[in-house]
């Protein structure tokens, strides 16, 4: 028995296919998705423009009688045989060739989006009294063609002018937010906003649902202009929104709304933000907001640019900000240390820090003796000596901080001591900073000590050594 041959699944139409097949704007896109409208325009204008404007298979057709009626959109009894649905541009009469007069709705549509600004400017008229198709009049206002755009300001000016002109032109302001992203969209962004009046709370959801990041920025400075963000909206969106500038613009406003004492507690999640911009910026407010002494708590904080915060508003509250670093590093053996403490520490510049931040290099935690190393490296009080016996240190980030500052001074350091960092005894991370160290050094060096070790365990020990070994050396 032979095998059966199951038929491949057809294939679905695109917008502007269905637009061909007499389909209405509801039924061939999503009305509500400012992207399908401006896909929609891409994809007619590429399809005319190429002059593949024939109809899909299965297009109904009508009489050719002129002036046959139309079917209603969707029913697809409006073509008539032999002509095309979309309208074209005869050059010979200088108008448009429509399949049925006055144009259907599809019709209509096509001709707004075609390729030649004759077809686009001529379909104009057809559209008011038409709320389906003020999105694309919308989008004609940005037309490349000026006598395109001004004729689609003016008209869609008409068509927002009348009873349930309001709710349709709120409607139309993702859209609009979206086209002023290109060199004519503002004039329609403010036609649209002038027609709406009250813009509905329901509209950040929308603005901030778009996939472009500056139509999400500027769906945001719309909102809150409009007062549309209430606090608790824009807390959110400082701690979970993915745009830097959409967090940049909730903070300034939340920030904004601090008053005196702060009663509705506005400040405490973003005390609380993992983003370090947004900590500092709330950090600077807590002096307006009367709760100055709270920057005590944020002098140790992992961000320099909090420190730097917590140490002016304790300035300004007339306290010494110095203080308390040294009595928290007073005590080299202190548990609990937070390294936030100690880089604030050397970043007082007092005469007093090294002398604090050198016993601190023996600390148990590893990420303290980092930080003083760090610290030191900052203050310029390390010597290439105590940077060769950090590079011993069992914590990878004390390493990798040492090696850092070792780097300028490879050409000090015996070449015996460079070669012993990358011995197959060594743990991983000390071969790999001492390969680093090794490449500072110079080439001769590097395929000396390398020879051999192509086949090291390590791929990036046994990587550095296949290249040292067939990279030429310089000429002397």
């Amino acid at each position: 028995m032979r095998k059966p041959i199951h038929p491949s699944p057809a294939r679905e139409l695109a917008p502007h296919e269905r637009l061909l097949l007499g389909n209405s704007l509801v039924t061939a896109l999503d009305t509500a998705d400012p992207e399908a409208w401006i896909d929609l325009d891409r994809r007619i204008r590429a399809t005319t423009g190429r002059g593949d404007e024939s109809t899909p298979p299965g297009a109904p057709t009508a009489s050719a009688t002129p002036g046959a009626p139309s079917a209603s959109p969707g029913t697809g009894s409006s073509v008539a045989p032999g002509r095309r649905l979309a309208p074209d541009w005869d050059e010979s009469a200088r108008d448009v060739t429509w399949s049925v007069f006055p144009p259907s709705e599809p019709e209509t549509a096509l001709a707004l989006c075609h390729h030649r600004w004759q077809v686009r400017e001529a379909a104009l008229p057809f559209a008011p009294g038409r709320p389906a198709l003020l999105p694309l009049l919308l989008l004609r206002c940005a037309d490349g063609r000026s006598p395109v755009r001004e004729r689609a300001r003016r008209t869609l000016g008409a068509a927002l002018d009348g009873p349930g002109a309001a709710g349709r032109a709120a409607e139309l302001v993702p859209l609009a937010v979206r086209l002023t992203l290109r060199p004519h969209g503002g004039p329609g962004l403010a036609l649209v906003l002038t027609a709406a009046g009250t813009l509905p709370s329901s509209l950040p959801d929308r603005l901030l649902a778009s996939p472009r990041p500056r139509a999400r920025l500027l769906g945001t400075g719309l909102c809150l202009h409009q007062g549309l963000l209430s606090p608790a909206r824009l807390t959110e969106l400082v701690l979970t929104a993915e745009d830097r500038g959409v967090r940049r613009l909730c903070t300034d406003a939340l920030l904004a709304r601090v008053s005196a004492g702060d009663q509705g507690r506005l400040l405490d999640p973003l005390l609380a933000a993992s983003s370090a911009a947004t900590r500092s910026s709330a950090v600077a407010a807590l002096h307006r907001a009367g709760r100055g002494p709270e920057a005590y708590d944020r002098l140790a904080d992992p961000s320099a640019r909090v420190r730097s915060a917590a140490r002016l508003v304790l300035r300004l509250e007339g306290a010494d900000p110095w203080a308390p670093y040294r009595e928290r590093c007073a005590d080299p053996a202190a548990p609990g240390l937070p390294p936030g403490a100690v880089f604030g520490l050397a970043e007082s510049g007092a005469p007093d820090a090294a002398g604090l931040l050198r016993p601190l290099t023996l600390h148990p935690e590893g990420r303290v003796r980092a930080a003083a190393l760090a610290g030191l490296r900052m203050l310029d009080a390390v010597s290439p000596d105590e940077l060769m016996a950090a590079m011993d240190d069992p914590h990878p980030p004390v390493v990798r901080t040492a090696r850092k500052a070792l780097t300028p001074y490879v050409l000090l350091v015996p070449e015996e001591w460079l070669a012993s960092l990358v011995d197959p005894a060594r743990p991983v991370h000390v071969r790999r900073a001492g390969l680093r160290l090794l490449g500072a050094h110079g080439l001769g060096l590097r395929k000396r000590v390398l020879a051999g070790m192509e086949e090291d365990e390590d791929p990036e020990v046994a990587h550095e050594a296949q290249r040292a070994r067939y990279e030429p050396l310089p000429p002397a």
